[in-house]
């Protein structure tokens, strides 16, 4: 028996994209940032572009691209069969290579197609489905990232991922296909489940035009609902039938006039479909992988009868990827698209677009916009663009001006670079100009860019156009225009990110003037104005107390309490906190060059020590904002005893 050959370009194909990821994996290990991983994800494009259709928002940190992607990859399964997972797919990949050692570990055991086993088990990758949908849909976040060993991978395990499902769904890959043949696909992919759908185009069709139908007499059906019947139908099609009728176009045929029946097709496919038997291979399983043309002696398999297609799907998988990319360069989708207001004024506002809004980097960021804009006065809608930091302010002309709109979305911004050395009494203050630079995190760049240099210890942003920026340095450092432009026109810099390694930043900021006038201020006035102070009464404690009861306050010193890190802790240390009987506020200050916490109590409940016993609870009871009440670990810790004062 001569040796069965391979479908060489998709072996290629495969190769290149496992090596790919293998990449991006080593790269993290050795301290660089994670990859992008999803970028190109096809199932994030199509769960994305079921949140835009449900409720006209993206999933975070999906775009256009990624919808092009899962658009494109629908189309060709409806067109030419299940391409992606044949030839692309790593967790296909790997599920076939699993199925090579399976066998020469020789593991025998099977699931017979057709069996009650077989036929319970599909039904599994539906519900994944249509519960990956639902929670993203929900949620506008995509919820494979939780478990998806793709992603898992591909991150080097750093990603958002829930690790209880990741070490679920790694020991279904894993141990699943070693011991059972292409167990992932068959069983467990979601992906395979949306493919297996559109494989029954007609069927998915006609759900397509009654739920618009359903939405043209005003009914409301959301798409998750849509997606539901769709899961139940074609699975019940799936195990009654194990075949498309009329869809995909591009199938697998035999001439019965040559072939010898060696089996050597049956042998060979990925998936155990006994093409050896068939005149046309319609299985649901098929994913046009070409292993049975290859394999065949003497020529008898095709593409639809014609030899010269049998290269076709490797080409089409590259061509229906570049198409993607071209497609998604010519649209474009919001992440949110929300007007508030009486229809009528809506009609008649005017709009303007702002990019370069770093904050506004997912959905959840979106909407804190969004919801900071219906505040402003004559504003009525905001759409936001993430993956290009754009918004788009919709507003009323009869009743602000795009000035005054601007002004608004500005967060003037302070920051501490360093500390003046306790023998510097006196800084300098430098007023400049810089444009590109609206959004707060541009001070965060700008502040980080400008620390590494000497002599400079603060940084404050005040609104303008272009926006004004003040720098606190050395009173002895002279001003040199052509250092600062070439501190601010700085395009490129690391930047430390919390757990270790940098993050690449490019930036785009102009310097356009730096006045003339130069100012000065005390050491102590500096640092007072910088720390952010912060401060809370608990409400609910004090009124358990008599108004003239007696009090004191316990300090403790806590060095760093102003960079950013801790003070997005403070909130749960206020409401940890205002649970504990005795405690009726809190605060930071400075004292001279320290940071403290300072807690007022009242003395007949409490004294330092039953303080300190609060302060290093294991747990911390939290309330939340929507009225749920979680106990944590504590998000900060606290190692140097502190004392009354007052």
């Amino acid at each position: 028996m001569s040796k069965i050959k391979k479908n060489l370009w998709r072996h290629v194909l495969q190769i290149g994209v496992i090596a790919l990821i293998v990449g991006f994996i080593v790269k993290v290990f050795f301290g660089g940032k994670p990859a992008d991983v999803e970028a190109y994800c096809p199932l994030g494009g199509l769960e994305s572009l079921a949140t835009f259709l449900n409720s006209s928002t993206l999933a975070c940190s999906m775009s256009i691209v990624q919808i092009m992607i899962g658009i494109v990859l629908a189309v060709g399964v409806i067109l030419f069969s299940k391409l992606f997972c044949g030839y692309v797919c790593p967790l296909g990949t790997i599920t076939e290579w699993l199925g090579v050692l399976r066998k020469k570990m020789k593991i025998k055991y099977e699931i017979p197609m057709g069996s009650v086993a077989d036929k319970v088990l599909r039904v599994f990758k539906y519900i994944i489905l249509f519960w990956i949908f639902y929670m993203t849909i929900t949620t506008s976040e995509l919820f494979c990232k939780n478990f998806d060993p793709y992603y898992a991978m591909a991150t080097g395990f750093r990603g958002e991922i829930t690790a209880w499902m990741t070490v679920i769904s790694m020991l279904l890959l894993f141990l699943g296909s070693l011991f059972i043949n292409m167990f992932w696909c068959k069983y467990i992919c979601p992906l395979g489940a949306l493919s297996n759908i559109f494989k029954f185009t007609l069927t998915f069709a006609v759900l397509v035009v009654l739920s618009l139908i359903v939405g043209a007499i005003g009914l409301s059906m959301p798409w998750v609902w849509l997606l539901g019947v769709a899961c139940v139908i074609c699975y019940i099609y799936e195990i009654v039938y194990y075949e498309s009728k009329v869809f995909p176009l591009l199938r697998i045929t035999k001439d019965e006039t040559t072939c010898t029946n060696c089996g050597a097709c049956s042998r060979k496919c990925p998936q155990q479909i006994d093409v050896k038997n068939m005149k046309v291979v319609k299985h649901v399983d098929c994913t046009l992988c070409g292993e049975c043309i290859a394999s065949c002696p003497e020529k008898s398999l095709n593409i639809n009868r014609r030899s010269g297609l049998r290269w076709v799907p490797a080409i089409l998988v590259v061509v229906l990827f570049f198409l993607a990319l071209w497609m998604s360069q010519h649209w474009e989708l919001p992440t949110i698209d929300e007007r508030w207001g009486d229809e009528a004024k809506i009609e008649r506002l005017e709009s303007f677009e702002r990019d370069g809004m770093r904050t506004v980097k997912c959905f959840g960021s979106s909407k804190a916009f969004a919801n900071k804009m219906r505040t402003v006065p004559g504003v009525y809608g905001v759409t936001t663009y993430v993956n290009r930091f754009a918004v788009v302010i919709h507003y009323d002309p009869t009743e602000t001006t795009k000035e005054k709109v601007e002004e608004s979305m500005f967060t003037p911004t302070k920051r501490k670079l360093n500390t003046p050395p306790a023998n510097v009494q006196q800084l300098k203050v430098v007023t400049m100009e810089v444009d590109k630079l609206f959004d707060r995190m541009d001070i965060t760049f700008l502040g980080n860019i400008i620390k590494e240099k000497e002599g400079f210890y603060g940084i404050v942003s005040e609104y303008g156009c272009p926006v004004k920026v003040i720098l606190y340095m050395d009173v002895n450092k002279p001003v040199d225009k052509k250092e600062l432009q070439g501190i601010v026109e700085t395009r490129k810099f690391e930047m430390p990110v919390h757990g270790g390694g940098v993050k690449e930043i490019t930036c785009n900021y102009e310097l356009t003037s730096v006045s003339e006038q130069v100012d000065t201020i005390g050491r102590q006035e500096f640092l007072d104005y910088m720390f952010p102070k912060t401060s809370s009464a608990f409400k609910g404690n004090k009124d358990k107390y008599d108004a003239n009861v007696a009090t004191a306050v316990y300090e403790m010193d806590y060095p760093g309490i102003d960079k950013p890190l801790i003070q997005r802790q403070l909130p749960y240390l206020g409401s940890f906190l205002s649970n504990n009987p005795g405690i009726l506020a809190y605060e930071t200050a400075l004292r001279s060059d320290m940071s403290v916490i300072r807690i007022t109590y009242v003395k007949d409940v409490l004294d330092d020590e039953k303080i300190w016993e609060y302060l290093q609870s294991p747990q911390w009871t939290i309330h939340f904002k929507d009225g749920t009440v979680k106990d944590m670990d504590p998000t900060l810790s606290f190692k140097q005893q502190g004392k009354t004062v007052e």
